[in-house]
């Protein structure tokens, strides 16, 4: 059915003329309610494979215009030998997903096909890359299959839940809806939403582009060595705008930008170095420059949570990872002081079990366990380098809390806590050391972390 949408995504996503569809005349075997004389070719699901930017790619599209896009014993087969075939090869998979939920007609022969799926999914994480991209719906058991993905993104029309919203018991006292692209993308966290279609498969491209391609990003020798322009980053600390300055062609990839904005995950390459970063952010910025929003200066629970889930992506991929620090300690709200415990352990394991080089750079002052969290040299296959800008302050405390408890009845507490700060939170003292490896010019940062990571 070369004119439904399920086809039609296929082929906006994948090179012109490389898709090469598999099982296009499987159909359902169970007769069962008279679903053979419902039945078509494909039962509702398009697997095949072909090419992004010439890399090569598995690809099912769930069809919403076969038996409601439910998903059936032959339908779920048919993805579990899509995996099969990518679990040979390496390449990526990506499902789009607009799914009607289980087909009741085969009740338990559609469920033990669907936990195959969600068996090679486990088995395939940290082998190969595992998109998802919800565009209609996808509820109840199929949230697994995006859940069990490294990445999903989902149209701002698509909705994705467990449980209707209207069977939730304390929907009326969340004042949300559960359903929505955007409680997912600001709230659960789960999914990243774009405005369309397009923008969604752009995105997609662009992850395989980035991941797939090892020319990507190659520098000239100019290239390499290229000063950024420092100056407003560093006023503002604006980590985005340094992530972007730094990579190569100035592309950095963000994921889910919108959910916890105060800490960044993403990848870029670095003279062709594929890099996953996680770093704080204190501000959002508009086009102009201009700060757009004031973010939590120190860690948060979610923001923790957050980059746990990059890290251990990367730890799974082997791809090295590069923290930028700028936290002057936790953010002091109830959701912080109740889950951040658990969520900085979770990240800081992550952390510590990253088979790759890491690479910490301070941007902004950074202060306490914080410090420890977000660079975490002690800890076993901790960070190889760390970096730090030449006017940044490094210490347990600032200065002027640190004299309120050493010096509160000093006469003279005003130069105390000045000694405090030159001696104890000053960034070359710390380099002295021997706990920051570097310190170095703001605009050279693009040059010393592609040696940084070109050595480790």
């Amino acid at each position: 059915m070369a004119d439904n949408k399920a086809m039609e995504r296929i082929e906006k996503l994948l090179d012109a003329g490389s898709f090469v569809e598999l099982g296009a005349l499987v159909t359902s075997r169970v007769t069962d309610f008279s679903l053979q004389d419902q039945a078509e070719p494909s039962d509702g699901v398009i697997t095949g494979y072909g090419q992004i930017e010439g890399s090569p790619v598995y690809v099912y599209s769930q069809n919403r215009d076969v038996l409601n896009g439910t998903i059936g014993e032959m339908h779920a087969k048919k993805i579990t030998d899509l995996y099969d075939k990518a679990m040979r090869t390496g390449a990526p998979v990506i499902g789009l997903i607009d799914c009607g939920g289980f087909r009741l007609q085969e009740s338990v022969d559609a469920l033990d096909a669907f936990s195959k799926v969600l068996e090679r999914q486990i088995l395939c994480s940290g082998e190969l890359l595992m998109i998802s991209a919800v565009f209609g719906t996808c509820a109840g058991g199929m949230t697994l299959v995006p859940a069990l993905s490294d990445f999903t993104f989902l149209t701002k029309d698509a909705q994705m839940f467990v449980n209707a919203p209207h069977t939730v018991t304390d929907n009326t006292s969340m004042a949300r809806d559960p359903a929505p692209a955007v409680y997912q993308n600001e709230v659960a966290g789960l999914a990243e939403m774009l405005d369309t279609e397009d923008e969604v498969i752009e995105k997609i491209r662009s992850l395989i582009l980035m991941f797939e391609n090892d020319m990507y990003g190659s520098s000239s020798p100019s290239d390499l060595n290229r000063f950024i322009d420092a100056d407003r980053i560093a006023e503002h600390t604006d980590t985005r705008t340094l992530l972007r300055e730094c990579a190569d062609n100035g592309e950095f990839l963000e994921i889910c930008p919108a959910c916890h904005p105060e800490m960044v995950t993403g990848f870029m390459r670095l003279n062709g170095i594929l890099v996953g970063v996680a770093g704080n952010a204190p501000a959002l910025f508009d086009d102009t420059g201009e700060i757009e929003k004031e973010l939590p200066k120190g860690l948060t629970a979610g923001g923790c949570e957050k980059a746990s889930r990059l890290i251990t992506f990367c730890s799974q991929a082997d791809i090295p990872v590069l923290t930028v620090a700028a936290a002057d300690g936790f953010a002091r709200v109830e959701d912080t002081e109740k889950n951040l415990p658990a969520a900085l352990a979770d990240m800081m394991r992550a952390l510590a079990r990253l088979p790759k080089a890491r690479v910490g750079l301070i941007i902004g002052d950074t202060y306490g366990s914080a410090y420890l969290a977000m660079n975490a040299r002690p800890l076993w296959n901790g960070t190889s380098m760390i970096l730090a800008w030449d006017q940044v302050k490094v210490g347990m405390m600032e200065a002027e809390k640190a004299a309120n408890i050493l010096f509160a009845k000093d006469a003279d507490k005003e130069r105390r806590e000045s000694d405090f700060e030159s001696k104890q939170n000053s960034v070359l003292s710390a380099a002295a050391h021997g706990n920051i490896d570097l310190v170095i010019d703001p605009k050279e940062t693009r040059k010393h972390l592609i040696m940084a990571f070109s050595m480790l």
